[in-house]
């Protein structure tokens, strides 16, 4: 499973810049939140969100970078979750 410091490694080896990253990221976000205070479901919105991106890894044929990217976000959800609820697994 990948963790977040093998990302940075993924990143820079991709010349991924954190200043496109944070620009959309933001424009997400935006738009994201716009539709969250008008009712809009959470769990449509992150369903729609990894929805992108497998799309996008199938459009543009970086299914390998999108793999990496999704564990190395689920490494970290996993630490954070197991963090809240008090490092006890279930």
């Amino acid at each position: 499973m990948k963790t977040i410091l093998s990302l940075k490694q993924i990143f820079k080896d991709r010349k991924v810049s954190n200043n496109e990253v944070v620009y959309l990221y933001d424009n997400i976000a935006d738009l994201l939140t716009v539709d969250l205070l008008k009712g809009k479901s959470i769990d449509a919105a992150q369903v729609a969100l990894v929805s992108n991106v497998m799309s996008i890894a199938s459009s543009y044929k970086n299914k390998k970078f999108a793999i990496d990217l999704l564990q190395g976000a689920l490494a970290e959800l996993e630490s954070d979750y197991f963090v809240e609820t008090g490092g006890k697994l279930s």
